[in-house]
């Protein structure tokens, strides 16, 4: 009777465990092996979290990246354009976004916000909440409200 329950429990765990990993990014062998010496590397940063309200709807748009040295993770909702990304198409979608976006550690906390916005293309926002981690920084927690 034990051993039953304890297969059970084990069932349970492993399928709780596959469900949570649609948010990580698959990467080729050849990117695994230079990944942790180039953590925060393509970017600048190895954490973004961006949450954007606008006058017609709440979290209208949310992305969140975050690089870690065994593994990355995405996703990139947008309600306006009913787009909801997870993995490897979501970064798809924020490498695109990311290689526009011109920040770095020393560029002004207004300046994040605008240059978010602008990246994202919702520049009739009512609030912006950012979070970022720049390679070798502090996190930096912003909001702007309009």
């Amino acid at each position: 009777m034990k051993t039953k329950s304890i297969v059970a429990m084990i069932v349970v765990i492993l399928l709780l465990g596959a469900c949570s990993n649609e948010n990580i990014v698959k990467q080729d062998a050849s990117d695994t092996e230079d990944k942790e010496k180039s953590l925060g590397e393509k970017y600048g940063f190895t954490s973004f979290d961006v949450a954007i309200d606008t006058k017609e709807m709440k979290m209208a748009l949310t992305a969140n990246y975050e690089e870690k040295p065994d593994k990355t993770e995405a996703t990139y909702e947008n309600k306006m354009e009913d787009a909801y990304l997870k993995g490897n198409q979501a970064m798809d979608k924020l490498d695109t976004i990311f290689k526009e976006l011109s920040i770095d550690p020393e560029t002004d906390d207004e300046d994040l916000i605008k240059l978010t916005a602008e990246a994202f293309e919702v520049m009739d926002y009512t609030t912006l909440k950012l979070t970022i981690k720049f390679k070798g920084h502090d996190t930096k927690k912003l909001m702007m409200s309009k």
